[in-house]
């Protein structure tokens, strides 16, 4: 095989997506920062699972990650020494100096450095990475996505039934220009505006509060059920779909199945009725009581005692 075609497919196959750098002024520092090779990764998230770090975790992640991403401070550029040999000292366990690889060195580094300023570049690195993945993938076009207002009908049906299942009155959203879109491509049915005749007064402050007023009910306007065929109260609309329809239909059946209660009419006092303080109630007087009378026992008499017939 040509050896002028291995060297360039080694070209072509090393540091893909981590040859990417970017110089930021943090502090009146100048840092080079590169996004981090899965080796740094792992070795990240193996300082994430250790359970001796504590409430120092946090702490211990950021100065791993930039001990992986930054390759190059001023003008001096490390990108070269990146998985590279031992060549850099550092203290070892004797206080003697052993030889170690670029992230081990700038590891031990970035103990001395300040913590508001590590704090600093890593929100600065965090910032570069959102950026970075953003433009990757700016050209692609996900096949499996959903469109928005496709999942947005499908989360606005499934909270209809969760709500039918708790018991509680389905949400009301306020009318948006895009409810019309929505109903004529998804089927979903903004709810309707109440008429201005419907409107109730706001209460004067003037009124006295009279705590034996009864507020009016609201008449709900009914529609016919698309099962059963019976008319029945409706309710705010909701959104269409199959799991929603099912939802309805099960809960119009439910209804029918129950006896039907009399309704008792609402007597509504009316708040500009005076109340009378002058009214006392007055003791009623009883008149006599008749005694009460026993029922006598028939007991059978003698014919003999029996008193003589009055002869007219």
């Amino acid at each position: 095989m040509d050896q002028d075609f291995i060297a360039e497919l080694d070209v072509a196959l090393s540091n893909v997506g981590s040859d990417v750098l970017w110089k930021r002024n943090i502090g009146g520092v100048e840092l080079w920062i590169s996004p981090l090779q899965l080796s740094g990764q792992m070795k990240v998230a193996e300082t994430i699972n250790k359970m001796d770090l504590g409430a120092n975790i946090v702490n211990e992640s950021k100065r791993m990650t930039l001990a992986h991403s930054i390759v190059g401070i001023g003008e001096h550029d490390l990108r070269q020494y990146r998985d590279g040999s031992a060549v850099f000292p550092v203290p070892g366990k004797d206080g003697k100096p052993v030889r170690t690889t670029l992230d081990r060195y700038l590891h031990h580094k970035l103990g001395s450095w300040g913590a508001e300023f590590i704090n600093d570049v890593f929100l600065v690195y965090a910032d570069l990475m959102e950026t970075f993945q953003r433009n990757n993938i700016k050209d692609i076009k996900f096949d499996n996505a959903k469109d928005s207002r496709e999942e947005l009908a499908e989360l606005q049906a499934r909270v209809y039934e969760i709500r039918q299942q708790l018991m509680m009155p389905p949400l009301v959203e306020g009318s948006e220009p895009a409810d019309q879109e929505i109903s004529d491509r998804e089927g979903f049915e903004p709810p309707p505006e109440p008429p201005e005749d419907s409107e109730e007064p706001e209460p004067s402050l003037s009124t006295s509060f009279d705590p034996f007023t009864v507020a009016p009910q609201r008449a709900r306007p009914a529609q016919t059920s698309p099962v059963t065929g019976l008319t029945v109260p409706s309710e705010t609309p909701v959104p269409s779909g199959p799991a929603a329809q099912r939802a309805r239909e099960m809960a119009e059946i439910e209804s029918v199945n129950q006896p039907v209660q009399p309704v008792q009419p609402v007597q509504v006092v009316q708040p500009e009725s005076p109340v009378r303080l002058d009214v006392v109630d007055k003791q009623v007087s009883r008149g006599p009581v008749d005694p009460p009378v026993i029922d006598r026992t028939n007991v059978s008499r003698n014919p003999r005692f029996r008193p003589p017939s009055t002869v007219r």
